[in-house]
């Protein structure tokens, strides 16, 4: 009985719309500048004519290889840059909102680019301006630009990236502010996602023939249970479902 069910829920999930896994190449680096421990970088999106989720990134920071460091994931209705240190979105943590902390890992270059970071998502609707600032525990960001380049514009048919500011003391009238700071790495998203990503037979609730339907998947090694975008089934997938599953719609 299980397994029918599970086959019927399946052939329901290949029949709905597909996700289409982007990924938006920002500056490519490599960094030539740098800041300290609970510096910001900050910067804009813009969706285009598609509603979207922005699920994990590359950013590089000044790790030693391999060495794990953390992001907080900060995001404002409308633009994040501008300044001086005592003006400008980030001088003030109103209309701020903390989407969370998100776990990384260095790459295997010190001071390069991370691995792929699985951030909390940010969920765009088609037309909207997001302004996001990513605080730096643990070590500093490494980003590109010197005294003041314009700032740097990278899009695709989806969403376009306008990058960037760095503040030494983020929403606080204190510490410096820096343009343009390019972010290095890539930002990785999805168009079509739905509004509930553990709702995987699209009956628009969460409950447990979504997870016999993940873990069936997830054995079958389908690619529809890539659920951190990197291209690889494995634990991080599943923990990643887990969360999405306790969240619910």
């Amino acid at each position: 009985m299980r397994k029918q069910s599970l086959f019927a829920m399946a052939l329901a999930f290949t029949a709905a719309p597909a996700l289409s896994n982007e990924i938006l190449q920002a500056n490519p680096g490599p960094q030539n500048n740098s800041g300290a421990p609970d510096w910001a970088i900050l910067f804009d999106l813009q969706a285009g004519s598609q509603d979207l989720t922005v699920t994990a990134m590359r950013t590089a920071s000044l790790s030693p290889a391999g060495t794990p460091f953390s992001i907080d994931v900060w995001v404002r209705s409308g633009t994040a840059l501008g300044g001086p240190a005592t003006a400008g979105p980030g001088s003030d943590p109103s209309g701020w909102t903390l989407l969370g902390n998100a776990p990384a890992t260095q790459g295997p270059q010190a001071s390069g680019i991370s691995e792929i970071i699985d951030i909390p998502d940010i969920e765009m609707q088609a037309g909207d301006q997001v302004g996001v600032a990513l605080v730096f525990r643990e070590v500093g960001p490494a980003y590109f630009g010197t005294f003041s380049p314009p700032y740097g514009t990278y899009a695709d048919a989806n969403l376009t990236l306008t990058t960037g500011d760095a503040r030494s003391a983020p929403f606080t009238p204190g510490g410096n502010f820096f343009s343009s700071r390019e972010l290095v790495g890539e930002l990785h998203y999805t168009t079509g996602a739905p509004t509930c990503p553990a709702d995987l037979n699209g009956d628009g609730v969460v409950d447990a023939d979504d997870f016999f339907l993940f873990l069936q998947l997830f054995a079958d090694g389908d690619p529809r249970a890539d659920f951190n975008n990197d291209g690889v089934i494995d634990a991080d997938d599943f923990f990643a479902f887990l969360n999405a599953f306790a969240v619910g719609c």
